[in-house]
């Protein structure tokens, strides 16, 4: 089986998204599954190697067209032609390779250039879903986009939410795959993790944003309420920004100062290396805004053996078993948040246990062995109904 993999143009780089999407075709291709890789808009054309990896790579359309002046790339005209030249190129690019699929990764606007090469190819196409929020209608294709989505012959979700979302939207009748992410990182934890010289004052640890509806605010609000009873409590916030400034009036009240530490931003492997150190991992999203699809923090945290507590949102339902691999509270709810932490602070002898859990339901359910497998069986099936239907 020849795959062609339409990826985002970033994916030859040293990154977070190529070491996760490398992972992916490595396990395809331990399966037996032969991958070949096309990188959209954004770098001049021409092959290239990524860390040991073949790319055929898009050339990007002219910045100026006579007549026309000088064109902007985020324009609806310069999304126009980029499509086109993508499109060109995935049809150069099959021609030599002759695959027996199309596998177009996020993002998924890529499906609107490889709808019509695989229709007039007649190759198959999966297309792996956007994250719902993400298709407003302020997108120049958002329509086009949909209707590539609905036109493939199966799409993959990370999320039932987003499958749900999907269905509703009136895309009955296609395979949608329900393949939920697998983390950066492989599931393992050192049992020398947490600081030593914090022993009798907990650590608390969050990762993510600094939006409001990330909810650092609310977390901000119950450790200053959690030190009246464990005075040497402590956050550290795995991120930074330029919205950090944001929180220093909060950060020097009596209640806080000195109890909270900000990282800086970090990539997603090294807040990971972070978050094993405290003895509480918090991601207490507000959900006032859609949330499709847990945060990669937040996989990376149960891949290393964090105790866990979360918001309850659907994502994070789906995700978590309340009470066995993590805590789940009432989104934006401090009092709720308070009582989770404290139960947990209270109960020292249940951290360990929830990160023992959810380090081995990453390691059982979500690795990118299992990721693959799901895949090819995806691809599978849409080459079965070819068959069946010529």
């Amino acid at each position: 089986m020849r795959v062609l993999h339409l990826l985002d143009h970033s994916a030859p780089r040293r990154s977070d998204y190529s070491r996760r999407t490398q992972a992916l075709l490595q396990s395809l291709r331990g399966q037996g599954v032969h991958t070949v890789h096309l990188t959209g808009t954004a770098h001049t054309g021409g092959e290239a190697r990524g860390e040991g990896w073949h790319f055929y790579r898009t050339s990007p359309p002219p910045g100026s067209v006579p007549l026309l002046g000088t064109i902007e790339p985020g324009s609806r005209l310069g999304a126009a032609m980029s499509t086109a030249a993508l499109a060109l190129r995935l049809r150069q690019v099959a021609k030599l390779t002759r695959p027996d699929l199309i596998h177009v990764h996020l993002p998924s606007a890529n499906a609107v250039a490889a709808w019509p090469v695989a229709r007039l190819a007649r190759i198959p196409l999966v297309v792996e879903a956007e994250r719902r929020a993400q298709l407003s209608a302020g997108y120049p294709f958002a329509r086009a986009e949909r209707w590539a989505l609905g036109a493939a012959n199966a799409i993959a979700t990370g999320t039932a939410q987003v499958r749900a979302a999907l269905r509703a939207e009136g895309m009955q009748g296609r395979t949608i795959a329900v393949i939920p992410a697998a983390p950066d990182l492989t599931p393992g934890r050192l049992h020398s993790a947490r600081m030593p010289e914090l022993e009798g004052a907990p650590l608390l640890a969050y990762a993510g944003g600094l939006a409001q509806d990330d909810g650092l605010e609310l977390l901000l609000a119950a450790l200053a309420q959690l030190r009246r009873q464990y005075p040497a409590l402590r956050l550290l916030v795995a991120g930074g920004g330029e919205d950090e400034a944001r929180f220093d009036s909060r950060l020097a009240h009596p209640s806080l100062r000195g109890h909270v530490v900000f990282s800086g931003a970090l990539s997603y492997r090294r807040a990971a290396d972070l978050l094993p150190r405290a003895d509480i991992a918090v991601f207490p999203a507000l959900g006032r805004k859609p949330c499709f699809e847990p945060s990669r923090h937040l996989l990376n945290a149960l891949a290393q053996g964090c105790a866990v507590i979360a918001s309850d949102l659907a994502c994070h339902r789906e995700l978590l078993v309340h009470g066995h691999s993590g805590i789940l509270f009432e989104a934006g709810k401090r009092a709720a948040l308070v009582k989770a932490i404290g139960e947990l602070l209270a109960q020292p002898w249940r951290i360990d246990a929830l990160g023992t859990a959810a380090r081995e339901f990453m390691a059982t359910r979500r690795s990118w062995e299992l990721t693959a497998v799901r895949y090819r069986r995806v691809y599978e099936k849409v080459l079965r109904n070819r068959d069946a239907s010529r």
